[in-house]
């Protein structure tokens, strides 16, 4: 018998590839995509996102705790986490996956969070996922 996705991941997915708005996310979840989409833009220029971080998250101690962040999401992440230009008013599907992190992590959902990660990112990642998370939130507020 074949390997069949559950009903519940075939509706995850589903949301997924919806086109989600930018204008649609909570405060810490627009933050949470502008700063990686940031990250993004300071790679493929080839400047230190760190500096571009520090000006627009208001200082050094918030940007390195996002960069670390952002750096166990790339390491954690199955494939290269895809990005959207800043000017696009919609979300990428892993963006949308990274505003719901922080919307669980900023509302203490242990379950909620790793729902969201089940069957896309190991299971024993979670915790450590989470936790980093509720970290970088704690910095964005």
């Amino acid at each position: 018998m074949p390997n069949t996705p559950s009903s519940a991941t075939l509706e995850r997915v589903a949301r997924l590839v919806q086109p989600t708005p930018l204008a649609s996310l909570s405060w810490i979840a627009l933050r949470t995509v502008s700063a990686t989409r940031l990250i993004a833009v300071c790679a493929r220029g080839g400047r230190d996102p760190l500096v571009e971080l520090t000006r627009r998250l208001g200082d050094v101690t918030t940007a390195r705790v996002f960069l670390h962040f952002a750096n166990l999401v790339g390491a954690y992440w199955p494939e290269n986490v895809q990005v959207m230009r800043p000017c696009c008013c919609v979300l990428s599907p892993d963006e949308m996956t990274l505003a719901v992190m922080a919307d669980c992590a900023a509302s203490g959902s242990r379950e909620d969070f790793s729902a969201v990660l089940d069957g896309f990112v190991r299971t024993d990642r979670h915790e450590e996922l989470y936790d980093r998370t509720t970290v970088m939130i704690a910095h964005l507020q």
